[in-house]
């Protein structure tokens, strides 16, 4: 299936399970992507810090799931986001925690993100990257992915798909 970027762009979150999506530019360079899976987070409250650029929020992250083809599990440990709110009314997410899957293995995630108010609501992308000791999940250490944010009451949610 061949998209144009902004075709891709505009389904955001509707490539789901296995389908690998193929981007291709005139120029020739492809982008192809893979589901990997949905998370949710459940969030504690925020706490408002001034800084000489503006203003920081702290949002404990206390729990939550993903799931996928390849790997599920939950959210342990402390974790957090770091959000920076920018001038224009944009945010700059920047996110760790860490994740068991349910075989029992341990994954360290970080993401990088901007989140704005779009004309229907939220719009959020982020850039999660994995490290793990694990040997059954080694695979993610090298896996460039991003993730789409997805309505989900009481939750902060995103699919997030591998980058081919």
């Amino acid at each position: 299936m061949m998209f144009t970027r902004r075709a891709l762009m505009l389904a955001g979150a509707a490539f789901g399970g296995t389908t690998v999506a193929t981007v291709a530019s005139a120029d020739g360079d492809t982008l192809q992507s893979e589901f990997l899976f949905d998370l949710e987070l459940t969030t504690g409250t925020p706490t408002a810090v001034g800084f000489p650029g503006g203003e920081r929020s702290i949002v404990g992250v206390t729990g939550g799931s993903f799931a996928g083809p390849r790997l599920k599990g939950t959210v342990v440990g402390a974790g957090g986001d770091w959000i920076v709110r920018r001038p224009d009314g944009s945010s700059v997410l920047d996110v760790r925690l860490i994740v068991a899957t349910d075989d029992g293995e341990r994954i360290f995630v970080t993401w990088r993100g901007v989140a704005y108010a779009g004309e229907s609501g939220l719009v959020a992308r982020i850039v999660p990257m994995f490290e793990t000791s694990s040997a059954k999940y080694a695979w993610l250490n090298t896996v460039v992915s991003v993730g789409v944010y997805r309505p989900a009451a009481g939750k902060v949610a995103y699919r997030v798909y591998r980058i081919l």
